[in-house]
């Protein structure tokens, strides 16, 4: 596989007024999780920061040609908006790289967020947590988020936590069922499960649910902070390698004790060395599944 070809699916990027003092503006602006996520009190936070031009640099370094920059998982449907404004100034400064998901509050107004979303350019939804945000599978708005973006044939990327992870600061649940639920009710929706769906793919091994998650897509990010690496041979032995996308979470620092900035090229390294040299399987999960969740 050509170093060139390789699509991180879930990467961030922030307003510059977030990453100068994240708990200052957190509280100002009531988006507490991203208060205890990003700066923890007592602890070191390993949440990294990166301008377009350094993201840039750090892609060309590590041979990444397009990456997907998501947004979050905001408490406020204000904060989601200019978010969206933020990543969209972003895309259109390198369009041939970058790829927009829109940060969505499914509270709020959800469709005009949506359609606002796509006037900018964006091409996908996500990260979104229903942990955080407080929605299921029978929320008002997901369900109309969910029957737009089947019409739109536009994924959806959700937050995944680690059913039986360790704590940490701004843990919040994602029980399994919501999941399954969406997956179900939804079957023509794309939808993406970051961090490994939290441990779901184990579970496509009961027959009935893995045709109801025909439609799920897992993908890698924070990998290296959750699971040892053999996680990926493993995942693509669970269920093949055609459901998974690589996707590196940049620009946390998921190698905490090598790393001091942000930086993809230590993840790509474990990955390969995991998956094997085999294009039967490294195509799909570095690349084809990604241009594949976007076509249309």
């Amino acid at each position: 596989m050509n170093q060139a070809e390789i699509i991180d699916c879930h990467t961030h990027c922030y307003p510059s007024e977030v990453s100068k003092d994240p708990r200052t503006w957190a509280e100002a602006n009531n988006e507490m999780h991203w208060a205890n996520l990003t700066a923890p009190s007592g602890r070191n936070s390993i949440q990294g920061w990166a301008t377009h031009e350094q993201m840039l640099s750090d892609m060309d370094v590590a041979g990444i040609q397009t990456a997907f920059l998501l947004g979050w998982y905001w408490e406020n449907e204000s904060t989601c908006r200019w978010h969206n404004q933020v990543i969209a100034e972003w895309v259109a400064k390198a369009p041939e790289r970058f790829v927009g998901f829109a940060s969505i509050y499914p509270n709020g107004d959800t469709l005009s967020q949506l359609e606002e979303a796509k006037s900018l350019g964006l091409r996908g939804v996500g990260e979104m947590h229903p942990g955080v945000q407080q929605f299921d599978a029978n929320s008002p708005g997901w369900q109309l988020l969910a029957d737009w973006c089947i019409q739109s044939d536009w994924p959806v990327n959700l937050h995944a936590t680690e059913a039986a992870g360790h704590p940490h600061p701004g843990n919040v649940p994602t029980p399994f069922h919501i999941f399954v639920q969406m997956a179900e009710q939804a079957p023509e929706l794309k939808i993406v499960l970051a961090h490994w769906g939290g441990g779901l793919p184990f579970f496509e091994q009961n027959p009935r649910l893995r045709k109801l998650l025909s439609n799920v897509y897992y993908d890698t990010s924070a990998s290296p902070l959750l699971y040892d690496h053999k996680i990926f041979k493993r995942v693509i032995d669970l269920v093949g390698p055609k459901k998974i996308l690589y996707g590196s979470d940049y620009p946390l620092r998921v190698f905490p004790r090598e790393q001091t900035s942000p930086d993809f090229r230590r993840f790509i390294q474990v990955a390969k060395q995991s998956i094997g040299p085999s294009p039967e399987f490294a195509e799909p999960v570095f690349h084809q599944n990604a241009r594949d969740l976007l076509s249309s």
